[in-house]
């Protein structure tokens, strides 16, 4: 018996040389651009404040040293203060909500872009050339789904932890939110058996969540861009591709995880290595700066000396990242690659990579 995932890491090799090789500068920018700005993994999910506390807490701040200056105004008013000279006439409440939906929009559209540029690269592979413009266009309604369904799926896989903290805190001290307390209340008077079983059960929720997330990036990404269908669909197909295979996609997961070890050991090195050359140059061009300017204060102490110091630091961050990309862009592009090619030996129906990138799988038409 074959395994799959096993023979997909040499054959990852061969499909990352065709993909990259021969060296096309203008190539290499474009997929160097989607790897920089595309989203979506197994740990995928939209970095979003739960609550605006930290908004809070600086107007609160503020409203402090108002009232102690004053002595007049409650926190409350020094908030609607401080809001008014930002935003005359607006509350302070309504700033703050206006605040928070413009970040998740904000947050919800760059996602979706993201997501729009992963399938660009995935349809890259497909037909071995590198557009940008209309693929993304194209795939932006699928992108939308993929949104959907990954924020749906990484919500029931921190569902139960954040639950679990929340409780945790709740049951040395109430928070005041009266479902929280209840369920803490009733979680601490449960004997060790039934304690267990919920956790248990929890975990089994976390653990389903976040493989339904390795498979949707992994797998039904890949049936998406083959098949031109949503997510849904993707799942359809997928779940006829790999429901009489799991040892297959057992194997899979052990040998991804040694894949993705080895790319991210890879990646280490090279940002270590060449993050340290750029910072001894960055060190030197300002040492020399300081030089001329008088001294090292001068560098926090001048106009010139701040301007010189945020020239250097950008200077150098975009080095870093010009130096480290192209090695972003292979191990990206292998670890992609290998993805494709078990699911192409699982069922080559979904094979994505084109023939003239990988020649084994010539019959997926």
């Amino acid at each position: 018996m074959s395994w799959h995932a096993v023979d997909a890491v040499d054959d990852a090799v061969e499909a990352t040389r065709r993909f990259l090789f021969p060296f096309s500068l203008v190539r290499w920018a474009k997929l160097a651009f989607l790897v920089l700005l595309m989203g979506g993994s197994a740990n995928a999910g939209v970095s979003i404040p739960a609550a605006p506390d930290a908004r809070i807490a600086g107007f609160a701040g503020v409203s402090e040293v108002w009232e102690s200056d004053t002595g007049a105004m409650t926190p409350s008013e020094a908030v609607d203060a401080v809001v008014s000279d930002l935003v005359p006439g607006m509350p302070a409440d309504r700033l703050i909500v206006a605040v928070a939906i413009a970040t998740v929009v904000a947050a919800v559209a760059f996602s979706v872009v993201s997501l729009s540029l992963r399938l660009v690269f995935y349809d890259a592979l497909r037909t071995n050339e590198v557009r940008l413009w209309r693929p993304f266009l194209g795939h932006l309604r699928q992108a939308a789904g993929l949104f959907v369904a990954s924020a749906a799926l990484w919500s029931i896989a921190v569902g139960p932890i954040a639950l679990a903290a929340l409780v945790g805190v709740a049951a040395e001290a109430p928070l005041g939110w009266e479902p929280i307390d209840s369920l803490a209340a009733a979680v601490g008077s449960l004997s060790l058996g039934p304690a267990i079983v919920v956790g248990l059960l929890g975990s089994a929720v976390v653990l389903f969540a976040t493989l339904a997330l390795r498979l949707t990036y992994e797998f039904v990404v890949p049936a998406m861009i083959v098949e031109d269908i949503g997510v849904l669909a993707g799942w359809r197909r997928t779940w006829d591709a790999v429901s009489g295979e799991w040892p297959q996609v057992l194997v899979y997961l052990a040998v991804h995880f040694f894949v993705r070890l080895g790319t991210a050991i890879v990646e280490g090195i090279a940002f270590v290595i060449a993050g340290s050359a750029v910072a001894g140059i960055a060190g030197i061009a300002l040492l020399l700066a300081a030089v001329l300017l008088g001294g090292l204060g001068a560098l926090v102490s001048t106009t010139a000396g701040t301007v010189t110091v945020v020239l250097v630091v950008l200077v150098a961050v975009v080095t870093l990242l010009a130096v480290t990309l192209p090695i972003s862009l292979v191990t990206r592009s292998y670890l992609i690659s290998y993805e494709v090619a078990t699911l192409g030996g699982i069922d080559s129906g979904l094979a994505l990579l084109h023939p003239d990138i990988h020649p084994k799988f010539t019959d997926r038409d």
